[in-house]
């Protein structure tokens, strides 16, 4: 499990795209996992010690595209069906 200082605080950017992912996510170690990095240089960029790679930026910065588009996908549906039961074409 990971369990650090997450600095949100300082204007680095990777800690606030990690904190991000997180909230997207739900969990720390999912993000690790696709950041594709050792557990110690994981909570180093959460606290703000160190910058990774360009490689694991992009996959995180990949991680957050892709999870923003899920809930973007969800809301995209969830507002055809109020405005089709709003315009009485409910499938319901």
């Amino acid at each position: 499990m990971i369990h650090g200082p997450m600095d949100t605080t300082s204007g680095k950017t990777t800690p606030r795209l990690i904190a991000m992912a997180v909230s997207l996510v739900g969990e720390a170690h999912k993000v690790w996992a696709r950041m594709q990095c050792t557990e110690a240089d994981f909570l180093l960029y959460c606290a703000g010690q160190r910058e990774p790679p360009w490689p694991e930026v992009e996959r995180l910065i990949s991680l957050i595209i892709h999870e923003q588009g899920i809930i973007i996908a969800k809301n995209r549906d969830m507002l055809t069906r109020l405005r089709d039961k709003h315009n009485g074409n409910s499938q319901d």
